[in-house]
């Protein structure tokens, strides 16, 4: 079975201008004057226009109406990055209702399009829905969180340097003997924690008190364990544990480091910056009424 998205709007050629700016959906075809095919998407989508007050169906003869409603039945837009995407949906003209929330899962934006028609933006974390289920999906593996000690500073300072390798190399900035320092400087065993997988050690991170906050001194994962969604799964850790106590997470990451997107996807804002580093923090969580 396929699934065709069909949209009603009331001026295709505005239509076509918000969907390609919004969501980066390019025209393949018109259907004659009034319909037009985007693709961009796992299903296509069809705009099609239809003047406001016209019969919705036979049936019912409900007319058709562009401002905001509600209906069972709306778009996802999965994407990579929920913030940069809100942005430019809204920068587009859609209408930013509820700003994007973290959940188990992922997290979600609500927005309308122009014609009043929900949308929601949503980025998938860690496990995705699986999080959700108690059924493991085959080859799920389970990540393990393990205190340090002072005897474990050499093993942790090598994974250090082959995490932060590429990126070092990268701006001329690979010296393992300023590694070493930059970790013997903040290293705190009581605040350091080990993360395995299936009894191996494949990363470690550091949150320790700073100020009226938190500060994640150190998040790394070796370089073959990555992009498993793995490091998605020890920030959500790390946010639950801040967000229990009601306190701001604060990092720095490298300029031009892959970490920069990472940290921005899960809430972070950026704070300052200098020569080599960016400075970010994540607030706090509001207050429950």
């Amino acid at each position: 079975m396929r699934i065709l998205v069909n949209i009603d709007v009331p001026d295709l050629e505005h239509a076509i201008d918000f969907y390609q700016r919004a969501f980066g959906l390019k025209l393949q075809r018109r259907l004659g004057p009034q319909a037009a095919e985007m693709l961009g998407a796992q299903a296509p989508i069809y705009l099609l226009e239809k003047a406001a007050g016209t019969p919705a169906a036979g049936a019912t003869r409900q007319p058709r109406d562009y401002a905001r409603h509600w209906t069972p039945v709306h778009l996802d837009v999965v994407v990579d990055d929920v913030d940069l995407a809100v942005a430019q949906a809204v920068a587009a003209g859609a209408n930013l209702e509820d700003p994007a929330q973290t959940h188990a899962w992922g997290r979600i934006a609500h927005l309308s399009d122009p014609y009043g028609h929900g949308i929601c933006i949503l980025q998938f974390l860690g496990q995705g829905y699986d999080a959700l289920t108690s059924e493991k999906p085959s080859g799920t593996r389970t990540l393990r969180f393990q205190p340090v000690s002072e005897a474990d500073f050499e093993a942790l300072l090598a994974l250090r340097i082959e995490a932060m390798r590429e990126s070092l190399e990268r701006l001329g900035r690979f010296d393992p003997a300023r590694a070493r320092s930059r970790l013997r400087a903040t290293f705190r065993p009581e605040h350091t924690w080990s993360i395995e997988q299936d009894g191996e050690r494949i990363g470690f991170y550091a949150l320790r008190p700073d100020g009226d906050g938190l500060r994640l001194d150190h998040l790394y994962v070796r370089p073959a364990a990555q992009g498993q969604g793995l490091g998605g799964l020890v920030m959500r850790r790390i946010l639950e544990t801040a967000d229990s106590r009601g306190l701001p997470v604060r990092v720095g990451a490298l300029r031009d480091s892959d970490s920069n997107r990472f940290y921005r996807r899960h809430g972070f804002v950026q704070t300052d910056e200098s020569e080599w580093d960016i400075d970010y923090l994540r607030p706090a969580p509001a207050p429950k009424p």
